[in-house]
């Protein structure tokens, strides 16, 4: 049976299915959000060095592969990809769709992607001890709102930090997708 595009996802046609109602997927709550960036809490600490699939927690990691462990400890798996792999990852595997954060809000564990790098984000309430930055912009206070792994080139370990002020470069944001079990779908 041919396959039927909906909106970037792939499903085949109703008369495929037996008869069965077929679900194509679902986004992960707000819930269930907190609960990746409640695991990315736990990497706080945790220096820098590029070994991607190799991260452990309190030892060393970057962002693609604290971003994996991450995903994988709060329940979420999906095999490692590398920043550079991710998207077509994505688009293979349809288990992260792209958010359009004008149309969608953000939501707490949403992977935000820039090119070669990834982070979580956390919108932290207030009274949350990370929230607060310190830092300005343009006259204006930013709180913290991701769960970060910086580079090389920074003394700072796996931590809080803002979107605006990490990068001056857009970011683009993916929600993951829990898809449906049923084989004959």
């Amino acid at each position: 049976m041919p396959e039927v595009e909906i909106d970037k996802s792939k499903t085949s046609e109703s008369t495929n299915t037996l008869g069965k109602e077929c679900v194509v997927g679902r986004f992960i709550t707000e819930e269930e959000g907190w609960r990746i960036v409640k695991v990315a809490a736990t990497w706080e600490g945790t220096p820098y060095s590029r070994i991607g699939a190799n991260s452990v927690k309190s030892i060393k990691g970057d962002c693609s592969g604290t971003t994996n462990k991450i995903f994988v400890e709060a329940g979420f798996p999906y095999p490692y990809q590398s920043t550079a792999s991710f998207e077509t990852y994505v688009n293979a595997s349809h288990r992260f769709r792209e958010i359009d954060k004008t149309k969608i809000a953000m939501q707490a564990g949403d992977i935000l992607f820039w090119p070669g790098h990834m982070a979580i984000y956390a919108p932290f309430p207030e009274g949350d001890p990370r929230r607060d930055t310190g830092l300005m912009k343009a006259g204006k206070k930013k709180l913290n709102n991701m769960f970060t792994a910086h580079n090389e080139n920074s003394t700072r370990n796996y931590d809080a930090y803002n979107i605006e002020t990490f990068r001056g470069d857009p970011y683009r944001v993916f929600r993951y997708l829990i898809l449906p079990s049923a084989k004959d779908c």
